[in-house]
């Protein structure tokens, strides 16, 4: 039987074409793992703002995704997992928020002010975004690693910008005498995040404070413009 010859490598465009259509499958089946990664999150806030911490099962995340307790699993190993990619989704959301802000901002006083009332807005509609951001993580737990490689870096971010624009101030003679730009950096963060968690706390038990959450915040502006050094 006449031999038909050693085998033809297979061309660098039939090999291209391969690599192609393989990439394009991991492609696809990265968008579908991430899709359904953020429907078990999505359950997961569900069951937390209709059934509070408490609530919070993979059971009960499975039954609101209508998928099974295994699927769960796949992605998040345990509850505080789910409550870590949970709150440093919405952190690192309110943080691109908050940094348009800064760098929209005249000046680093003014800088501020806009961060207060960006963190302030960003939540005032929706507090329970705030409660998967700061609150509910403080009663679930979430892992170190999260902290470390997400929260601490995304926080980190809106305090260097800030207290960049208010060295700018510093140096240019427009702050105050006394007035600290990396505390005044902390001190504005503390501050929305205290006028938002009294507001939250207050809801929470079903009472409410004597002044809205946009009179504290608006009063809270008017004491940072303070940090001005007027002409």
């Amino acid at each position: 039987m006449p031999s038909r010859g050693p085998r033809r490598p297979a061309s660098r465009g039939a090999r291209s074409g391969t690599d192609s259509s393989e990439a394009k499958r991991e492609e696809r089946k990265a968008r579908r793992q991430e899709d359904r990664r953020a429907a078990l999150l999505e359950a997961a806030r569900e069951v937390l703002t209709q059934k509070g911490v408490g609530g919070l099962t993979m059971e009960a995340v499975a039954a609101a995704a209508d998928v099974s307790k295994p699927a769960v699993f796949y992605y998040f190993r345990t509850k505080e997992e789910l409550m870590g990619a949970l709150a440093a989704g919405q952190l690192e959301a309110e943080v691109e928020v908050l940094l348009r802000a800064i760098a929209a901002a005249p000046d680093g006083v003014e800088a501020l002010v806009a961060l207060l009332r960006a963190k302030v807005d960003f939540y005032a509609e929706d507090l329970d975004a705030f409660r998967v951001a700061y609150l509910w993580p403080q009663l679930i737990g979430i892992p170190p690693e999260v902290l470390r490689e997400r929260v601490y870096p995304a926080s980190q971010r809106v305090s260097e910008a800030l207290e960049a624009r208010l060295k700018v101030d510093a140096r240019e003679g427009r702050l105050a005498p006394g007035f600290e730009p990396r505390r005044l950096a902390n001190l504005v963060w503390i501050t929305a995040h205290g006028l938002l968690s009294l507001v939250a706390g207050m809801q929470q038990v079903g009472g409410a404070t004597r002044h809205t959450l946009t009179q504290l915040r608006d009063e809270a502006c008017l004491l940072l413009r303070r940090a001005r050094l007027e002409g």
